[in-house]
């Protein structure tokens, strides 16, 4: 029986400190492919580059039987990696360097990257570490991944064995940085926000304001959710998510109601 294939990205950059320890993670559970930024392109959501084309270039990652660095963005790097190795038993993205929680995992690269792999049906995991924030920009240099790898393969040991439930697409992981193996693992829903942003103007040398998207972290969160179980309970965070995002709604009520404003 062929060993299972594997994909892993993420949107920290192929030369990640957390890819590298995912590689290793899950490298025994099957055969690795690994297709992933050639830079940092945290923040860059679904984006695709369609307006000029791609380079790759092949990067020496040990554990993986292939692994190509992309100039574009993390949703690239998983169609260039279906284009080029057609399909895979799961897609991995991470391990992030900090937390991606709340709806905002569509902003995320990471999240993004697995949620373009699911979109194809292949079953994904993106998996990302609690740091200092101050960190999250680098290479991941001195950051311990160890517990986080270890919660990556088992759970991405479960996925490969038994698969994701009906109307599960990905899963979204979030370890706390104080976790150890005996830290219990929270089966939540997203929060609705993590930070509150706005955008603070500055004055240039010359006198020219410019201006830096800032976001305030918010401070309560409902039970239940990602980042209460991460940020409160310090839990291990696992979010089904689906990506069919039409609202659970009576039709009939819109209708209704849609009807009733355009009168």
């Amino acid at each position: 029986m062929p060993m299972p294939r594997i994909l892993i990205t993420n949107d920290d950059g192929i030369y990640s400190k957390g890819l590298r320890a995912a590689v290793k993670a899950v490298g025994s559970l099957g055969e690795i492919y690994v297709v992933a930024p050639l830079f940092q392109r945290s923040a860059s959501g679904r984006a695709m580059t369609l307006h000029r084309p791609l380079r790759a270039k092949l990067i020496d990652v040990p554990g993986a039987r292939i692994a190509y660095g992309i100039d574009g963005m993390p949703t690239d790097c998983v169609i260039f990696a279906l284009a080029r190795f057609t399909n895979f038993d799961l897609a991995i993205s991470g391990i992030n360097l900090g937390e991606n929680l709340s709806t905002e995992i569509t902003v995320s690269g990471t999240a993004s990257a697995a949620i373009e792999a699911a979109t194809h049906g292949i079953p994904s995991i993106a998996i990302s570490l609690e740091i200092d924030w101050r960190k999250t920009l680098g290479d991941g240099q001195g950051i311990d991944f160890s517990i986080a790898s270890y919660f990556l393969k088992k759970i991405a040991k479960s996925v490969l064995e038994k698969g994701l439930p009906e109307d599960v697409d990905m899963l979204n992981v979030n370890v706390p940085s104080n976790a150890t193996e005996e830290t219990p693992i929270a089966l939540t829903r997203l929060a609705r926000r993590m930070f509150s942003p706005t955008v603070e103007e500055r004055i240039d040398p010359k006198g020219n304001p410019y201006y830096w998207v800032v976001g305030r972290r918010c401070k309560n969160f409902e039970p239940g959710t990602d980042a209460h179980a991460l940020k409160v309970e310090r839990k291990v965070s696992v979010t089904p998510i689906n990506i069919d995002m039409t609202a659970n709604v009576d039709f009939r009520e819109l209708e209704r109601i849609l009807k009733i404003e355009l009168e």
